[in-house]
């Protein structure tokens, strides 16, 4: 008869973890930037940047989707959102994109805040206030999955 492990709890790699972060954040930068220029620009240039600014969202998926791999806990919380990390690779170019550019921008702004906030929270360590830093993190990716979930239904 096999004989199954019990499966452990795995720590979190904090580095890589951060790394992660850092790189959702550069993401979320980039499609600021393009949503910035699509707000001034026209016609096929608008077209283009909002493209580039689609390319950079599914990314920034992809990151989320990794961060979620190595964090049960934001996959936990995403599951509560009714939203599944897997199902958001749908294919955004098939929807019509008009979005509302300021409000986009506002949400990318609070999105990428809450990632500096998780990094500058995992960085931290044997502070004395630990049981509230934890507390703090469950909090941001609560608001975290909030805001994807906005992002994605303006998307």
């Amino acid at each position: 008869m096999r004989k199954f492990s019990s499966r452990r709890p795995m720590s979190l790699d904090i580095d890589h973890m951060r790394m992660l972060h850092e790189e959702a954040i550069e993401q979320l930068d980039l499609m600021k930037t393009a949503l910035e220029a699509a707000m001034q620009a026209r016609d096929t240039i608008r077209d283009n940047l909002d493209q580039i600014m689609l390319d950079h969202w599914r990314y920034y998926l992809d990151v989320i989707h990794m961060i979620s791999k190595h964090d049960e806990t934001i996959t936990l919380v995403f599951q509560e959102r009714g939203m599944e990390l897997s199902e958001q690779e749908e294919d955004l170019s098939a929807r019509e994109f008009n979005p509302n550019y300021t409000l986009l921008l506002l949400l990318l702004l609070a999105l990428s805040r809450r990632h500096r906030r998780i990094w500058h929270v995992l960085g931290l360590h044997g502070e004395p206030m630990t049981e509230h830093l934890k507390d703090s993190l469950i909090m941001e990716r609560e608001h975290m999955a909030n805001l994807v979930s906005m992002v994605q239904s303006l998307i």
